[in-house]
């Protein structure tokens, strides 16, 4: 690895890390709210301190979480999953999930429940466990669908 990989590989974890911990000092032990304090805005969070743009979020809006499955179907998706499937991440293992990373958590929700990885296997998510978001350590039911396990890999190394 050249210097230049290397200097660009620890700018992204720096990166990855000062957006994971914005999004939990954010969400963290506080109530789940749709459309204010929900998975789609903690992963949009994260994803605007990584730099990502989502063109197509822009302009949702939801008070339920019926309003929220409405409003992806308006926009072309079933699902959290295909939407951030939409946004190009490659899909990796949970397990490699790295600070600022998106992992489906398995849920009854047919929203989906998206969770952020905060790095060392664990997730800040919002659970039927709990009504705050909370940081989960080293959870098992990571979600699947035909493509392999639902988790992205948002930003470069």
């Amino acid at each position: 690895m050249s210097d230049i990989d290397h200097a660009r590989r620890v700018k992204n974890l720096q990166r990855r890390m000062k957006a994971a911990q914005a999004t939990r000092r954010r969400f963290q032990g506080l109530p789940y709210e749709p459309g204010k304090r929900d998975c789609p805005r903690m992963a949009l969070h994260v994803l605007h301190g990584l730099g990502i743009k989502v063109p197509f979020a822009k302009g949702l809006k939801w008070r339920n979480e019926a309003e929220g499955l409405r409003a992806l179907k308006a926009v072309g998706f079933a699902n959290l999953t295909e939407a951030i499937d939409s946004l190009g991440f490659p899909r990796i293992a949970p397990a490699r999930a790295l600070a600022g990373d998106l992992v489906a958590l398995e849920t009854d929700h047919d929203v989906g429940c998206i969770s952020v990885a905060m790095g060392n296997s664990n997730y800040l998510a919002f659970t039927d466990h709990s009504p705050n978001a909370e940081v989960l350590t080293g959870p098992t039911g990571f979600a699947r669908d035909g493509l392999g396990y639902c988790a992205w890999r948002t930003l470069d190394g």
